[in-house]
């Protein structure tokens, strides 16, 4: 895409400028609409029109799967002053992670735990999830026995199998103060653009019990 359109931050990640998303849309509309209308003026010409009706919708995926929003992320209201922290958990939290949890958590009135789902890309196209969902419910339940174990009052859910989408739905309904990542390497990365967006402090969980800085006050 055009570099007047598109703008890069430091990390690598692309987003659109302000501006650019009507001219994408017209750019998608414009060859759709012109080739359903040779298909009305000529019938030889509908297969034109599916054809770029189907070229279109392909480019507005990729659009979709390749730019990220540029706005902070956006977090449900606070209806009392309880502490309230969401644990994201792409890898099972086990009893040095949840110590490490309880260090931070004490006091807290809620631990929110989020599984996302891990699954292959083809199964999510295929719409058959169903093993890669039951290992998540294995691990959310195995995670959330450490946390109770813990002491820890916690409640969870499975989340979308992309970490990022799963931190950003369940902060829109959950208000929590603090987000706490529980991933290895590549895990953390996939959160990283959705971390940027995040006005609240986070910490990564990593093994024996240690904490990772949150990169906005640590350099990165």
């Amino acid at each position: 895409m055009a570099p007047q359109l598109t703008r890069e931050d430091a990390s690598g990640t692309r987003y659109l400028r302000a501006g650019a998303i009507p001219l994408v849309v017209a750019a998608i509309a414009v060859p759709v609409v012109l080739a359903m209308l040779l298909g009305i003026v000529a019938v030889e010409g509908t297969g034109v029109g599916l054809a770029a009706g189907a070229v279109a919708v392909a480019a507005l995926l990729a659009l979709a799967a390749r730019y990220r929003p540029e706005g902070r992320l956006e977090v449900a209201g606070r209806t009392d002053a309880e502490l309230r922290l969401l644990v994201i958990a792409p890898v099972e939290v086990d009893a040095e992670r949840a110590a490490a949890i309880a260090a931070k958590a004490e006091g807290a009135a809620d631990v929110r735990l989020v599984v996302p789902v891990t699954s292959r890309r083809i199964d999510r196209w295929l719409s058959s999830e169903d093993a890669a969902r039951a290992q998540a419910q294995r691990r959310l339940a195995h995670s959330a026995g450490a946390l109770v174990a813990a002491g820890l009052p916690v409640s969870g859910s499975l989340g979308d199998s992309d970490p990022a989408q799963a931190l950003e739905d369940e902060l829109r309904a959950y208000s929590a103060d603090e987000v706490l990542v529980v991933a290895d390497s590549e895990a953390f990365a996939q959160l990283g653009p959705a971390l940027k967006r995040l006005d609240l402090p986070f910490e990564r969980i990593v093994p024996h019990g240690a904490t990772a800085s949150d990169p906005r006050t640590a350099g990165g």
